[in-house]
């Protein structure tokens, strides 16, 4: 491919022209994109525009995969009930499709989701009108089936799943259907690109891919010209247990593999469930700190870690899940520990 230089070379009147028509595609455009999911929080919390990119990091078992997916299910009910065209990509390659739609049901009303997972239905109405509400909602998932082989599993790498996207858009359904958004569940976890130059050193190349696929998710968000979300695990091997913080939020450099996912996003956010640090009903804080309260079974905390424009960057705010994996802010812990530290 030659380098034409009119798509990179730019005069100093036709980059003030480009900046007045981006402000005006920003705002005809604001109604497409994905808006934070818990409402309370969506002044500090900007939505996330067609062409960017939001990562989400956590540790393992931090609620990472049940935030995305909740993020996803909210934004696919805003744009039902908008009424507007398109559709939410969901794309997860380690559970299997017929476990996370049973994780949807639950999260709508439909029953506990380790009933449910094991086949039990214990209000048969409740399960059929939550069913229905995740079957009509404008969701397509990638990613793999019971039953799937390992080979096809493997094909599951970035350079097909964009692919498979583009048939989504083109030929899925009757006609043209846009991507109003991308949920990718995570970087880490996706398989080798063939595509991608390989060395000897695996963790070289698992770093490499890394980035290269990072670079990808931000031209696929232009691409699709849709907002992109985008969850990473953060360092497994971080002692942060021993960290002098009371509440161990994964910081900016603790993405797992490569700092280069937080240099290349736009957004990003960090999760952590205390419980994974303390023992429910034991306090939380101590001398060191200005606050103390009761730990949670069900408290979630996520920090805004980068924001381009610099809103509340480095605030903490705490979070409820429910036993469905629905979220809501936790506005009294919040105002108490403001409260403490004046």
């Amino acid at each position: 491919m030659s380098l034409n230089p009119n798509s990179f070379v730019f005069d100093a009147p036709t980059g003030v022209e480009r900046s007045r028509q981006n402000r005006k595609d920003m705002q005809e455009n604001a109604h497409l994109a994905l808006r934070f999911p818990v409402e309370e929080l969506r002044y500090y919390f900007h939505p996330t525009m067609p062409g960017k990119v939001t990562v989400v990091q956590a540790q393992s078992h931090n609620f990472k995969t049940e935030f995305l997916n909740f993020w996803a299910d909210k934004a696919a009910k805003e744009l039902a009930e908008e009424t507007r065209r398109g559709v939410i990509i969901k794309i997860n390659v380690e559970d299997a499709i017929e476990g996370l739609v049973e994780a949807d049901i639950a999260r709508q009303g439909g029953g506990n989701l380790q009933d449910i997972s094991m086949g039990i239905i214990k209000d048969e109405s409740e399960f059929i009108r939550a069913e229905t509400i995740v079957g009509s909602l404008p969701v397509v998932h990638i990613g793999e089936s019971m039953g799937m082989d390992d080979s096809n599993a493997a094909l599951l790498y970035l350079t097909n799943i964009f692919k498979l996207i583009d048939y989504v858009r083109k030929s899925h359904f009757a006609e043209y259907t846009p991507i109003a958004g991308i949920f990718i569940d995570y970087i880490q976890a996706l398989p080798l690109d063939p595509e991608h130059k390989t060395t000897r050193n695996m963790q070289e190349t698992r770093r490499s891919q890394v980035m290269h696929d990072m670079d990808r998710i931000k031209h696929a968000a232009k691409y699709f010209e849709c907002p992109v979300i985008v969850a990473a695990q953060s360092k497994q091997n971080e002692d942060m247990s021993s960290s002098k913080r009371a509440i161990k939020l994964p910081e900016y450099w603790d993405v797992q593999e490569t700092s280069y996912v937080p240099q290349r996003t736009d957004f990003m956010y960090s999760l952590w469930m205390e419980k994974m640090h303390y023992s429910p009903g034991s306090m939380i804080g101590g001398k060191d700190d200005k606050f103390n309260y009761v730990c949670a079974e069900n408290r979630l905390w996520i920090k805004c870690l980068k924001h381009k424009k610099y809103r509340n960057v480095g605030q903490a705010f705490p979070l409820r899940v429910d036993e469905n994996s629905n979220v809501t802010y936790d506005k009294q812990l919040f105002e108490h520990i403001a409260k403490l530290e004046k």
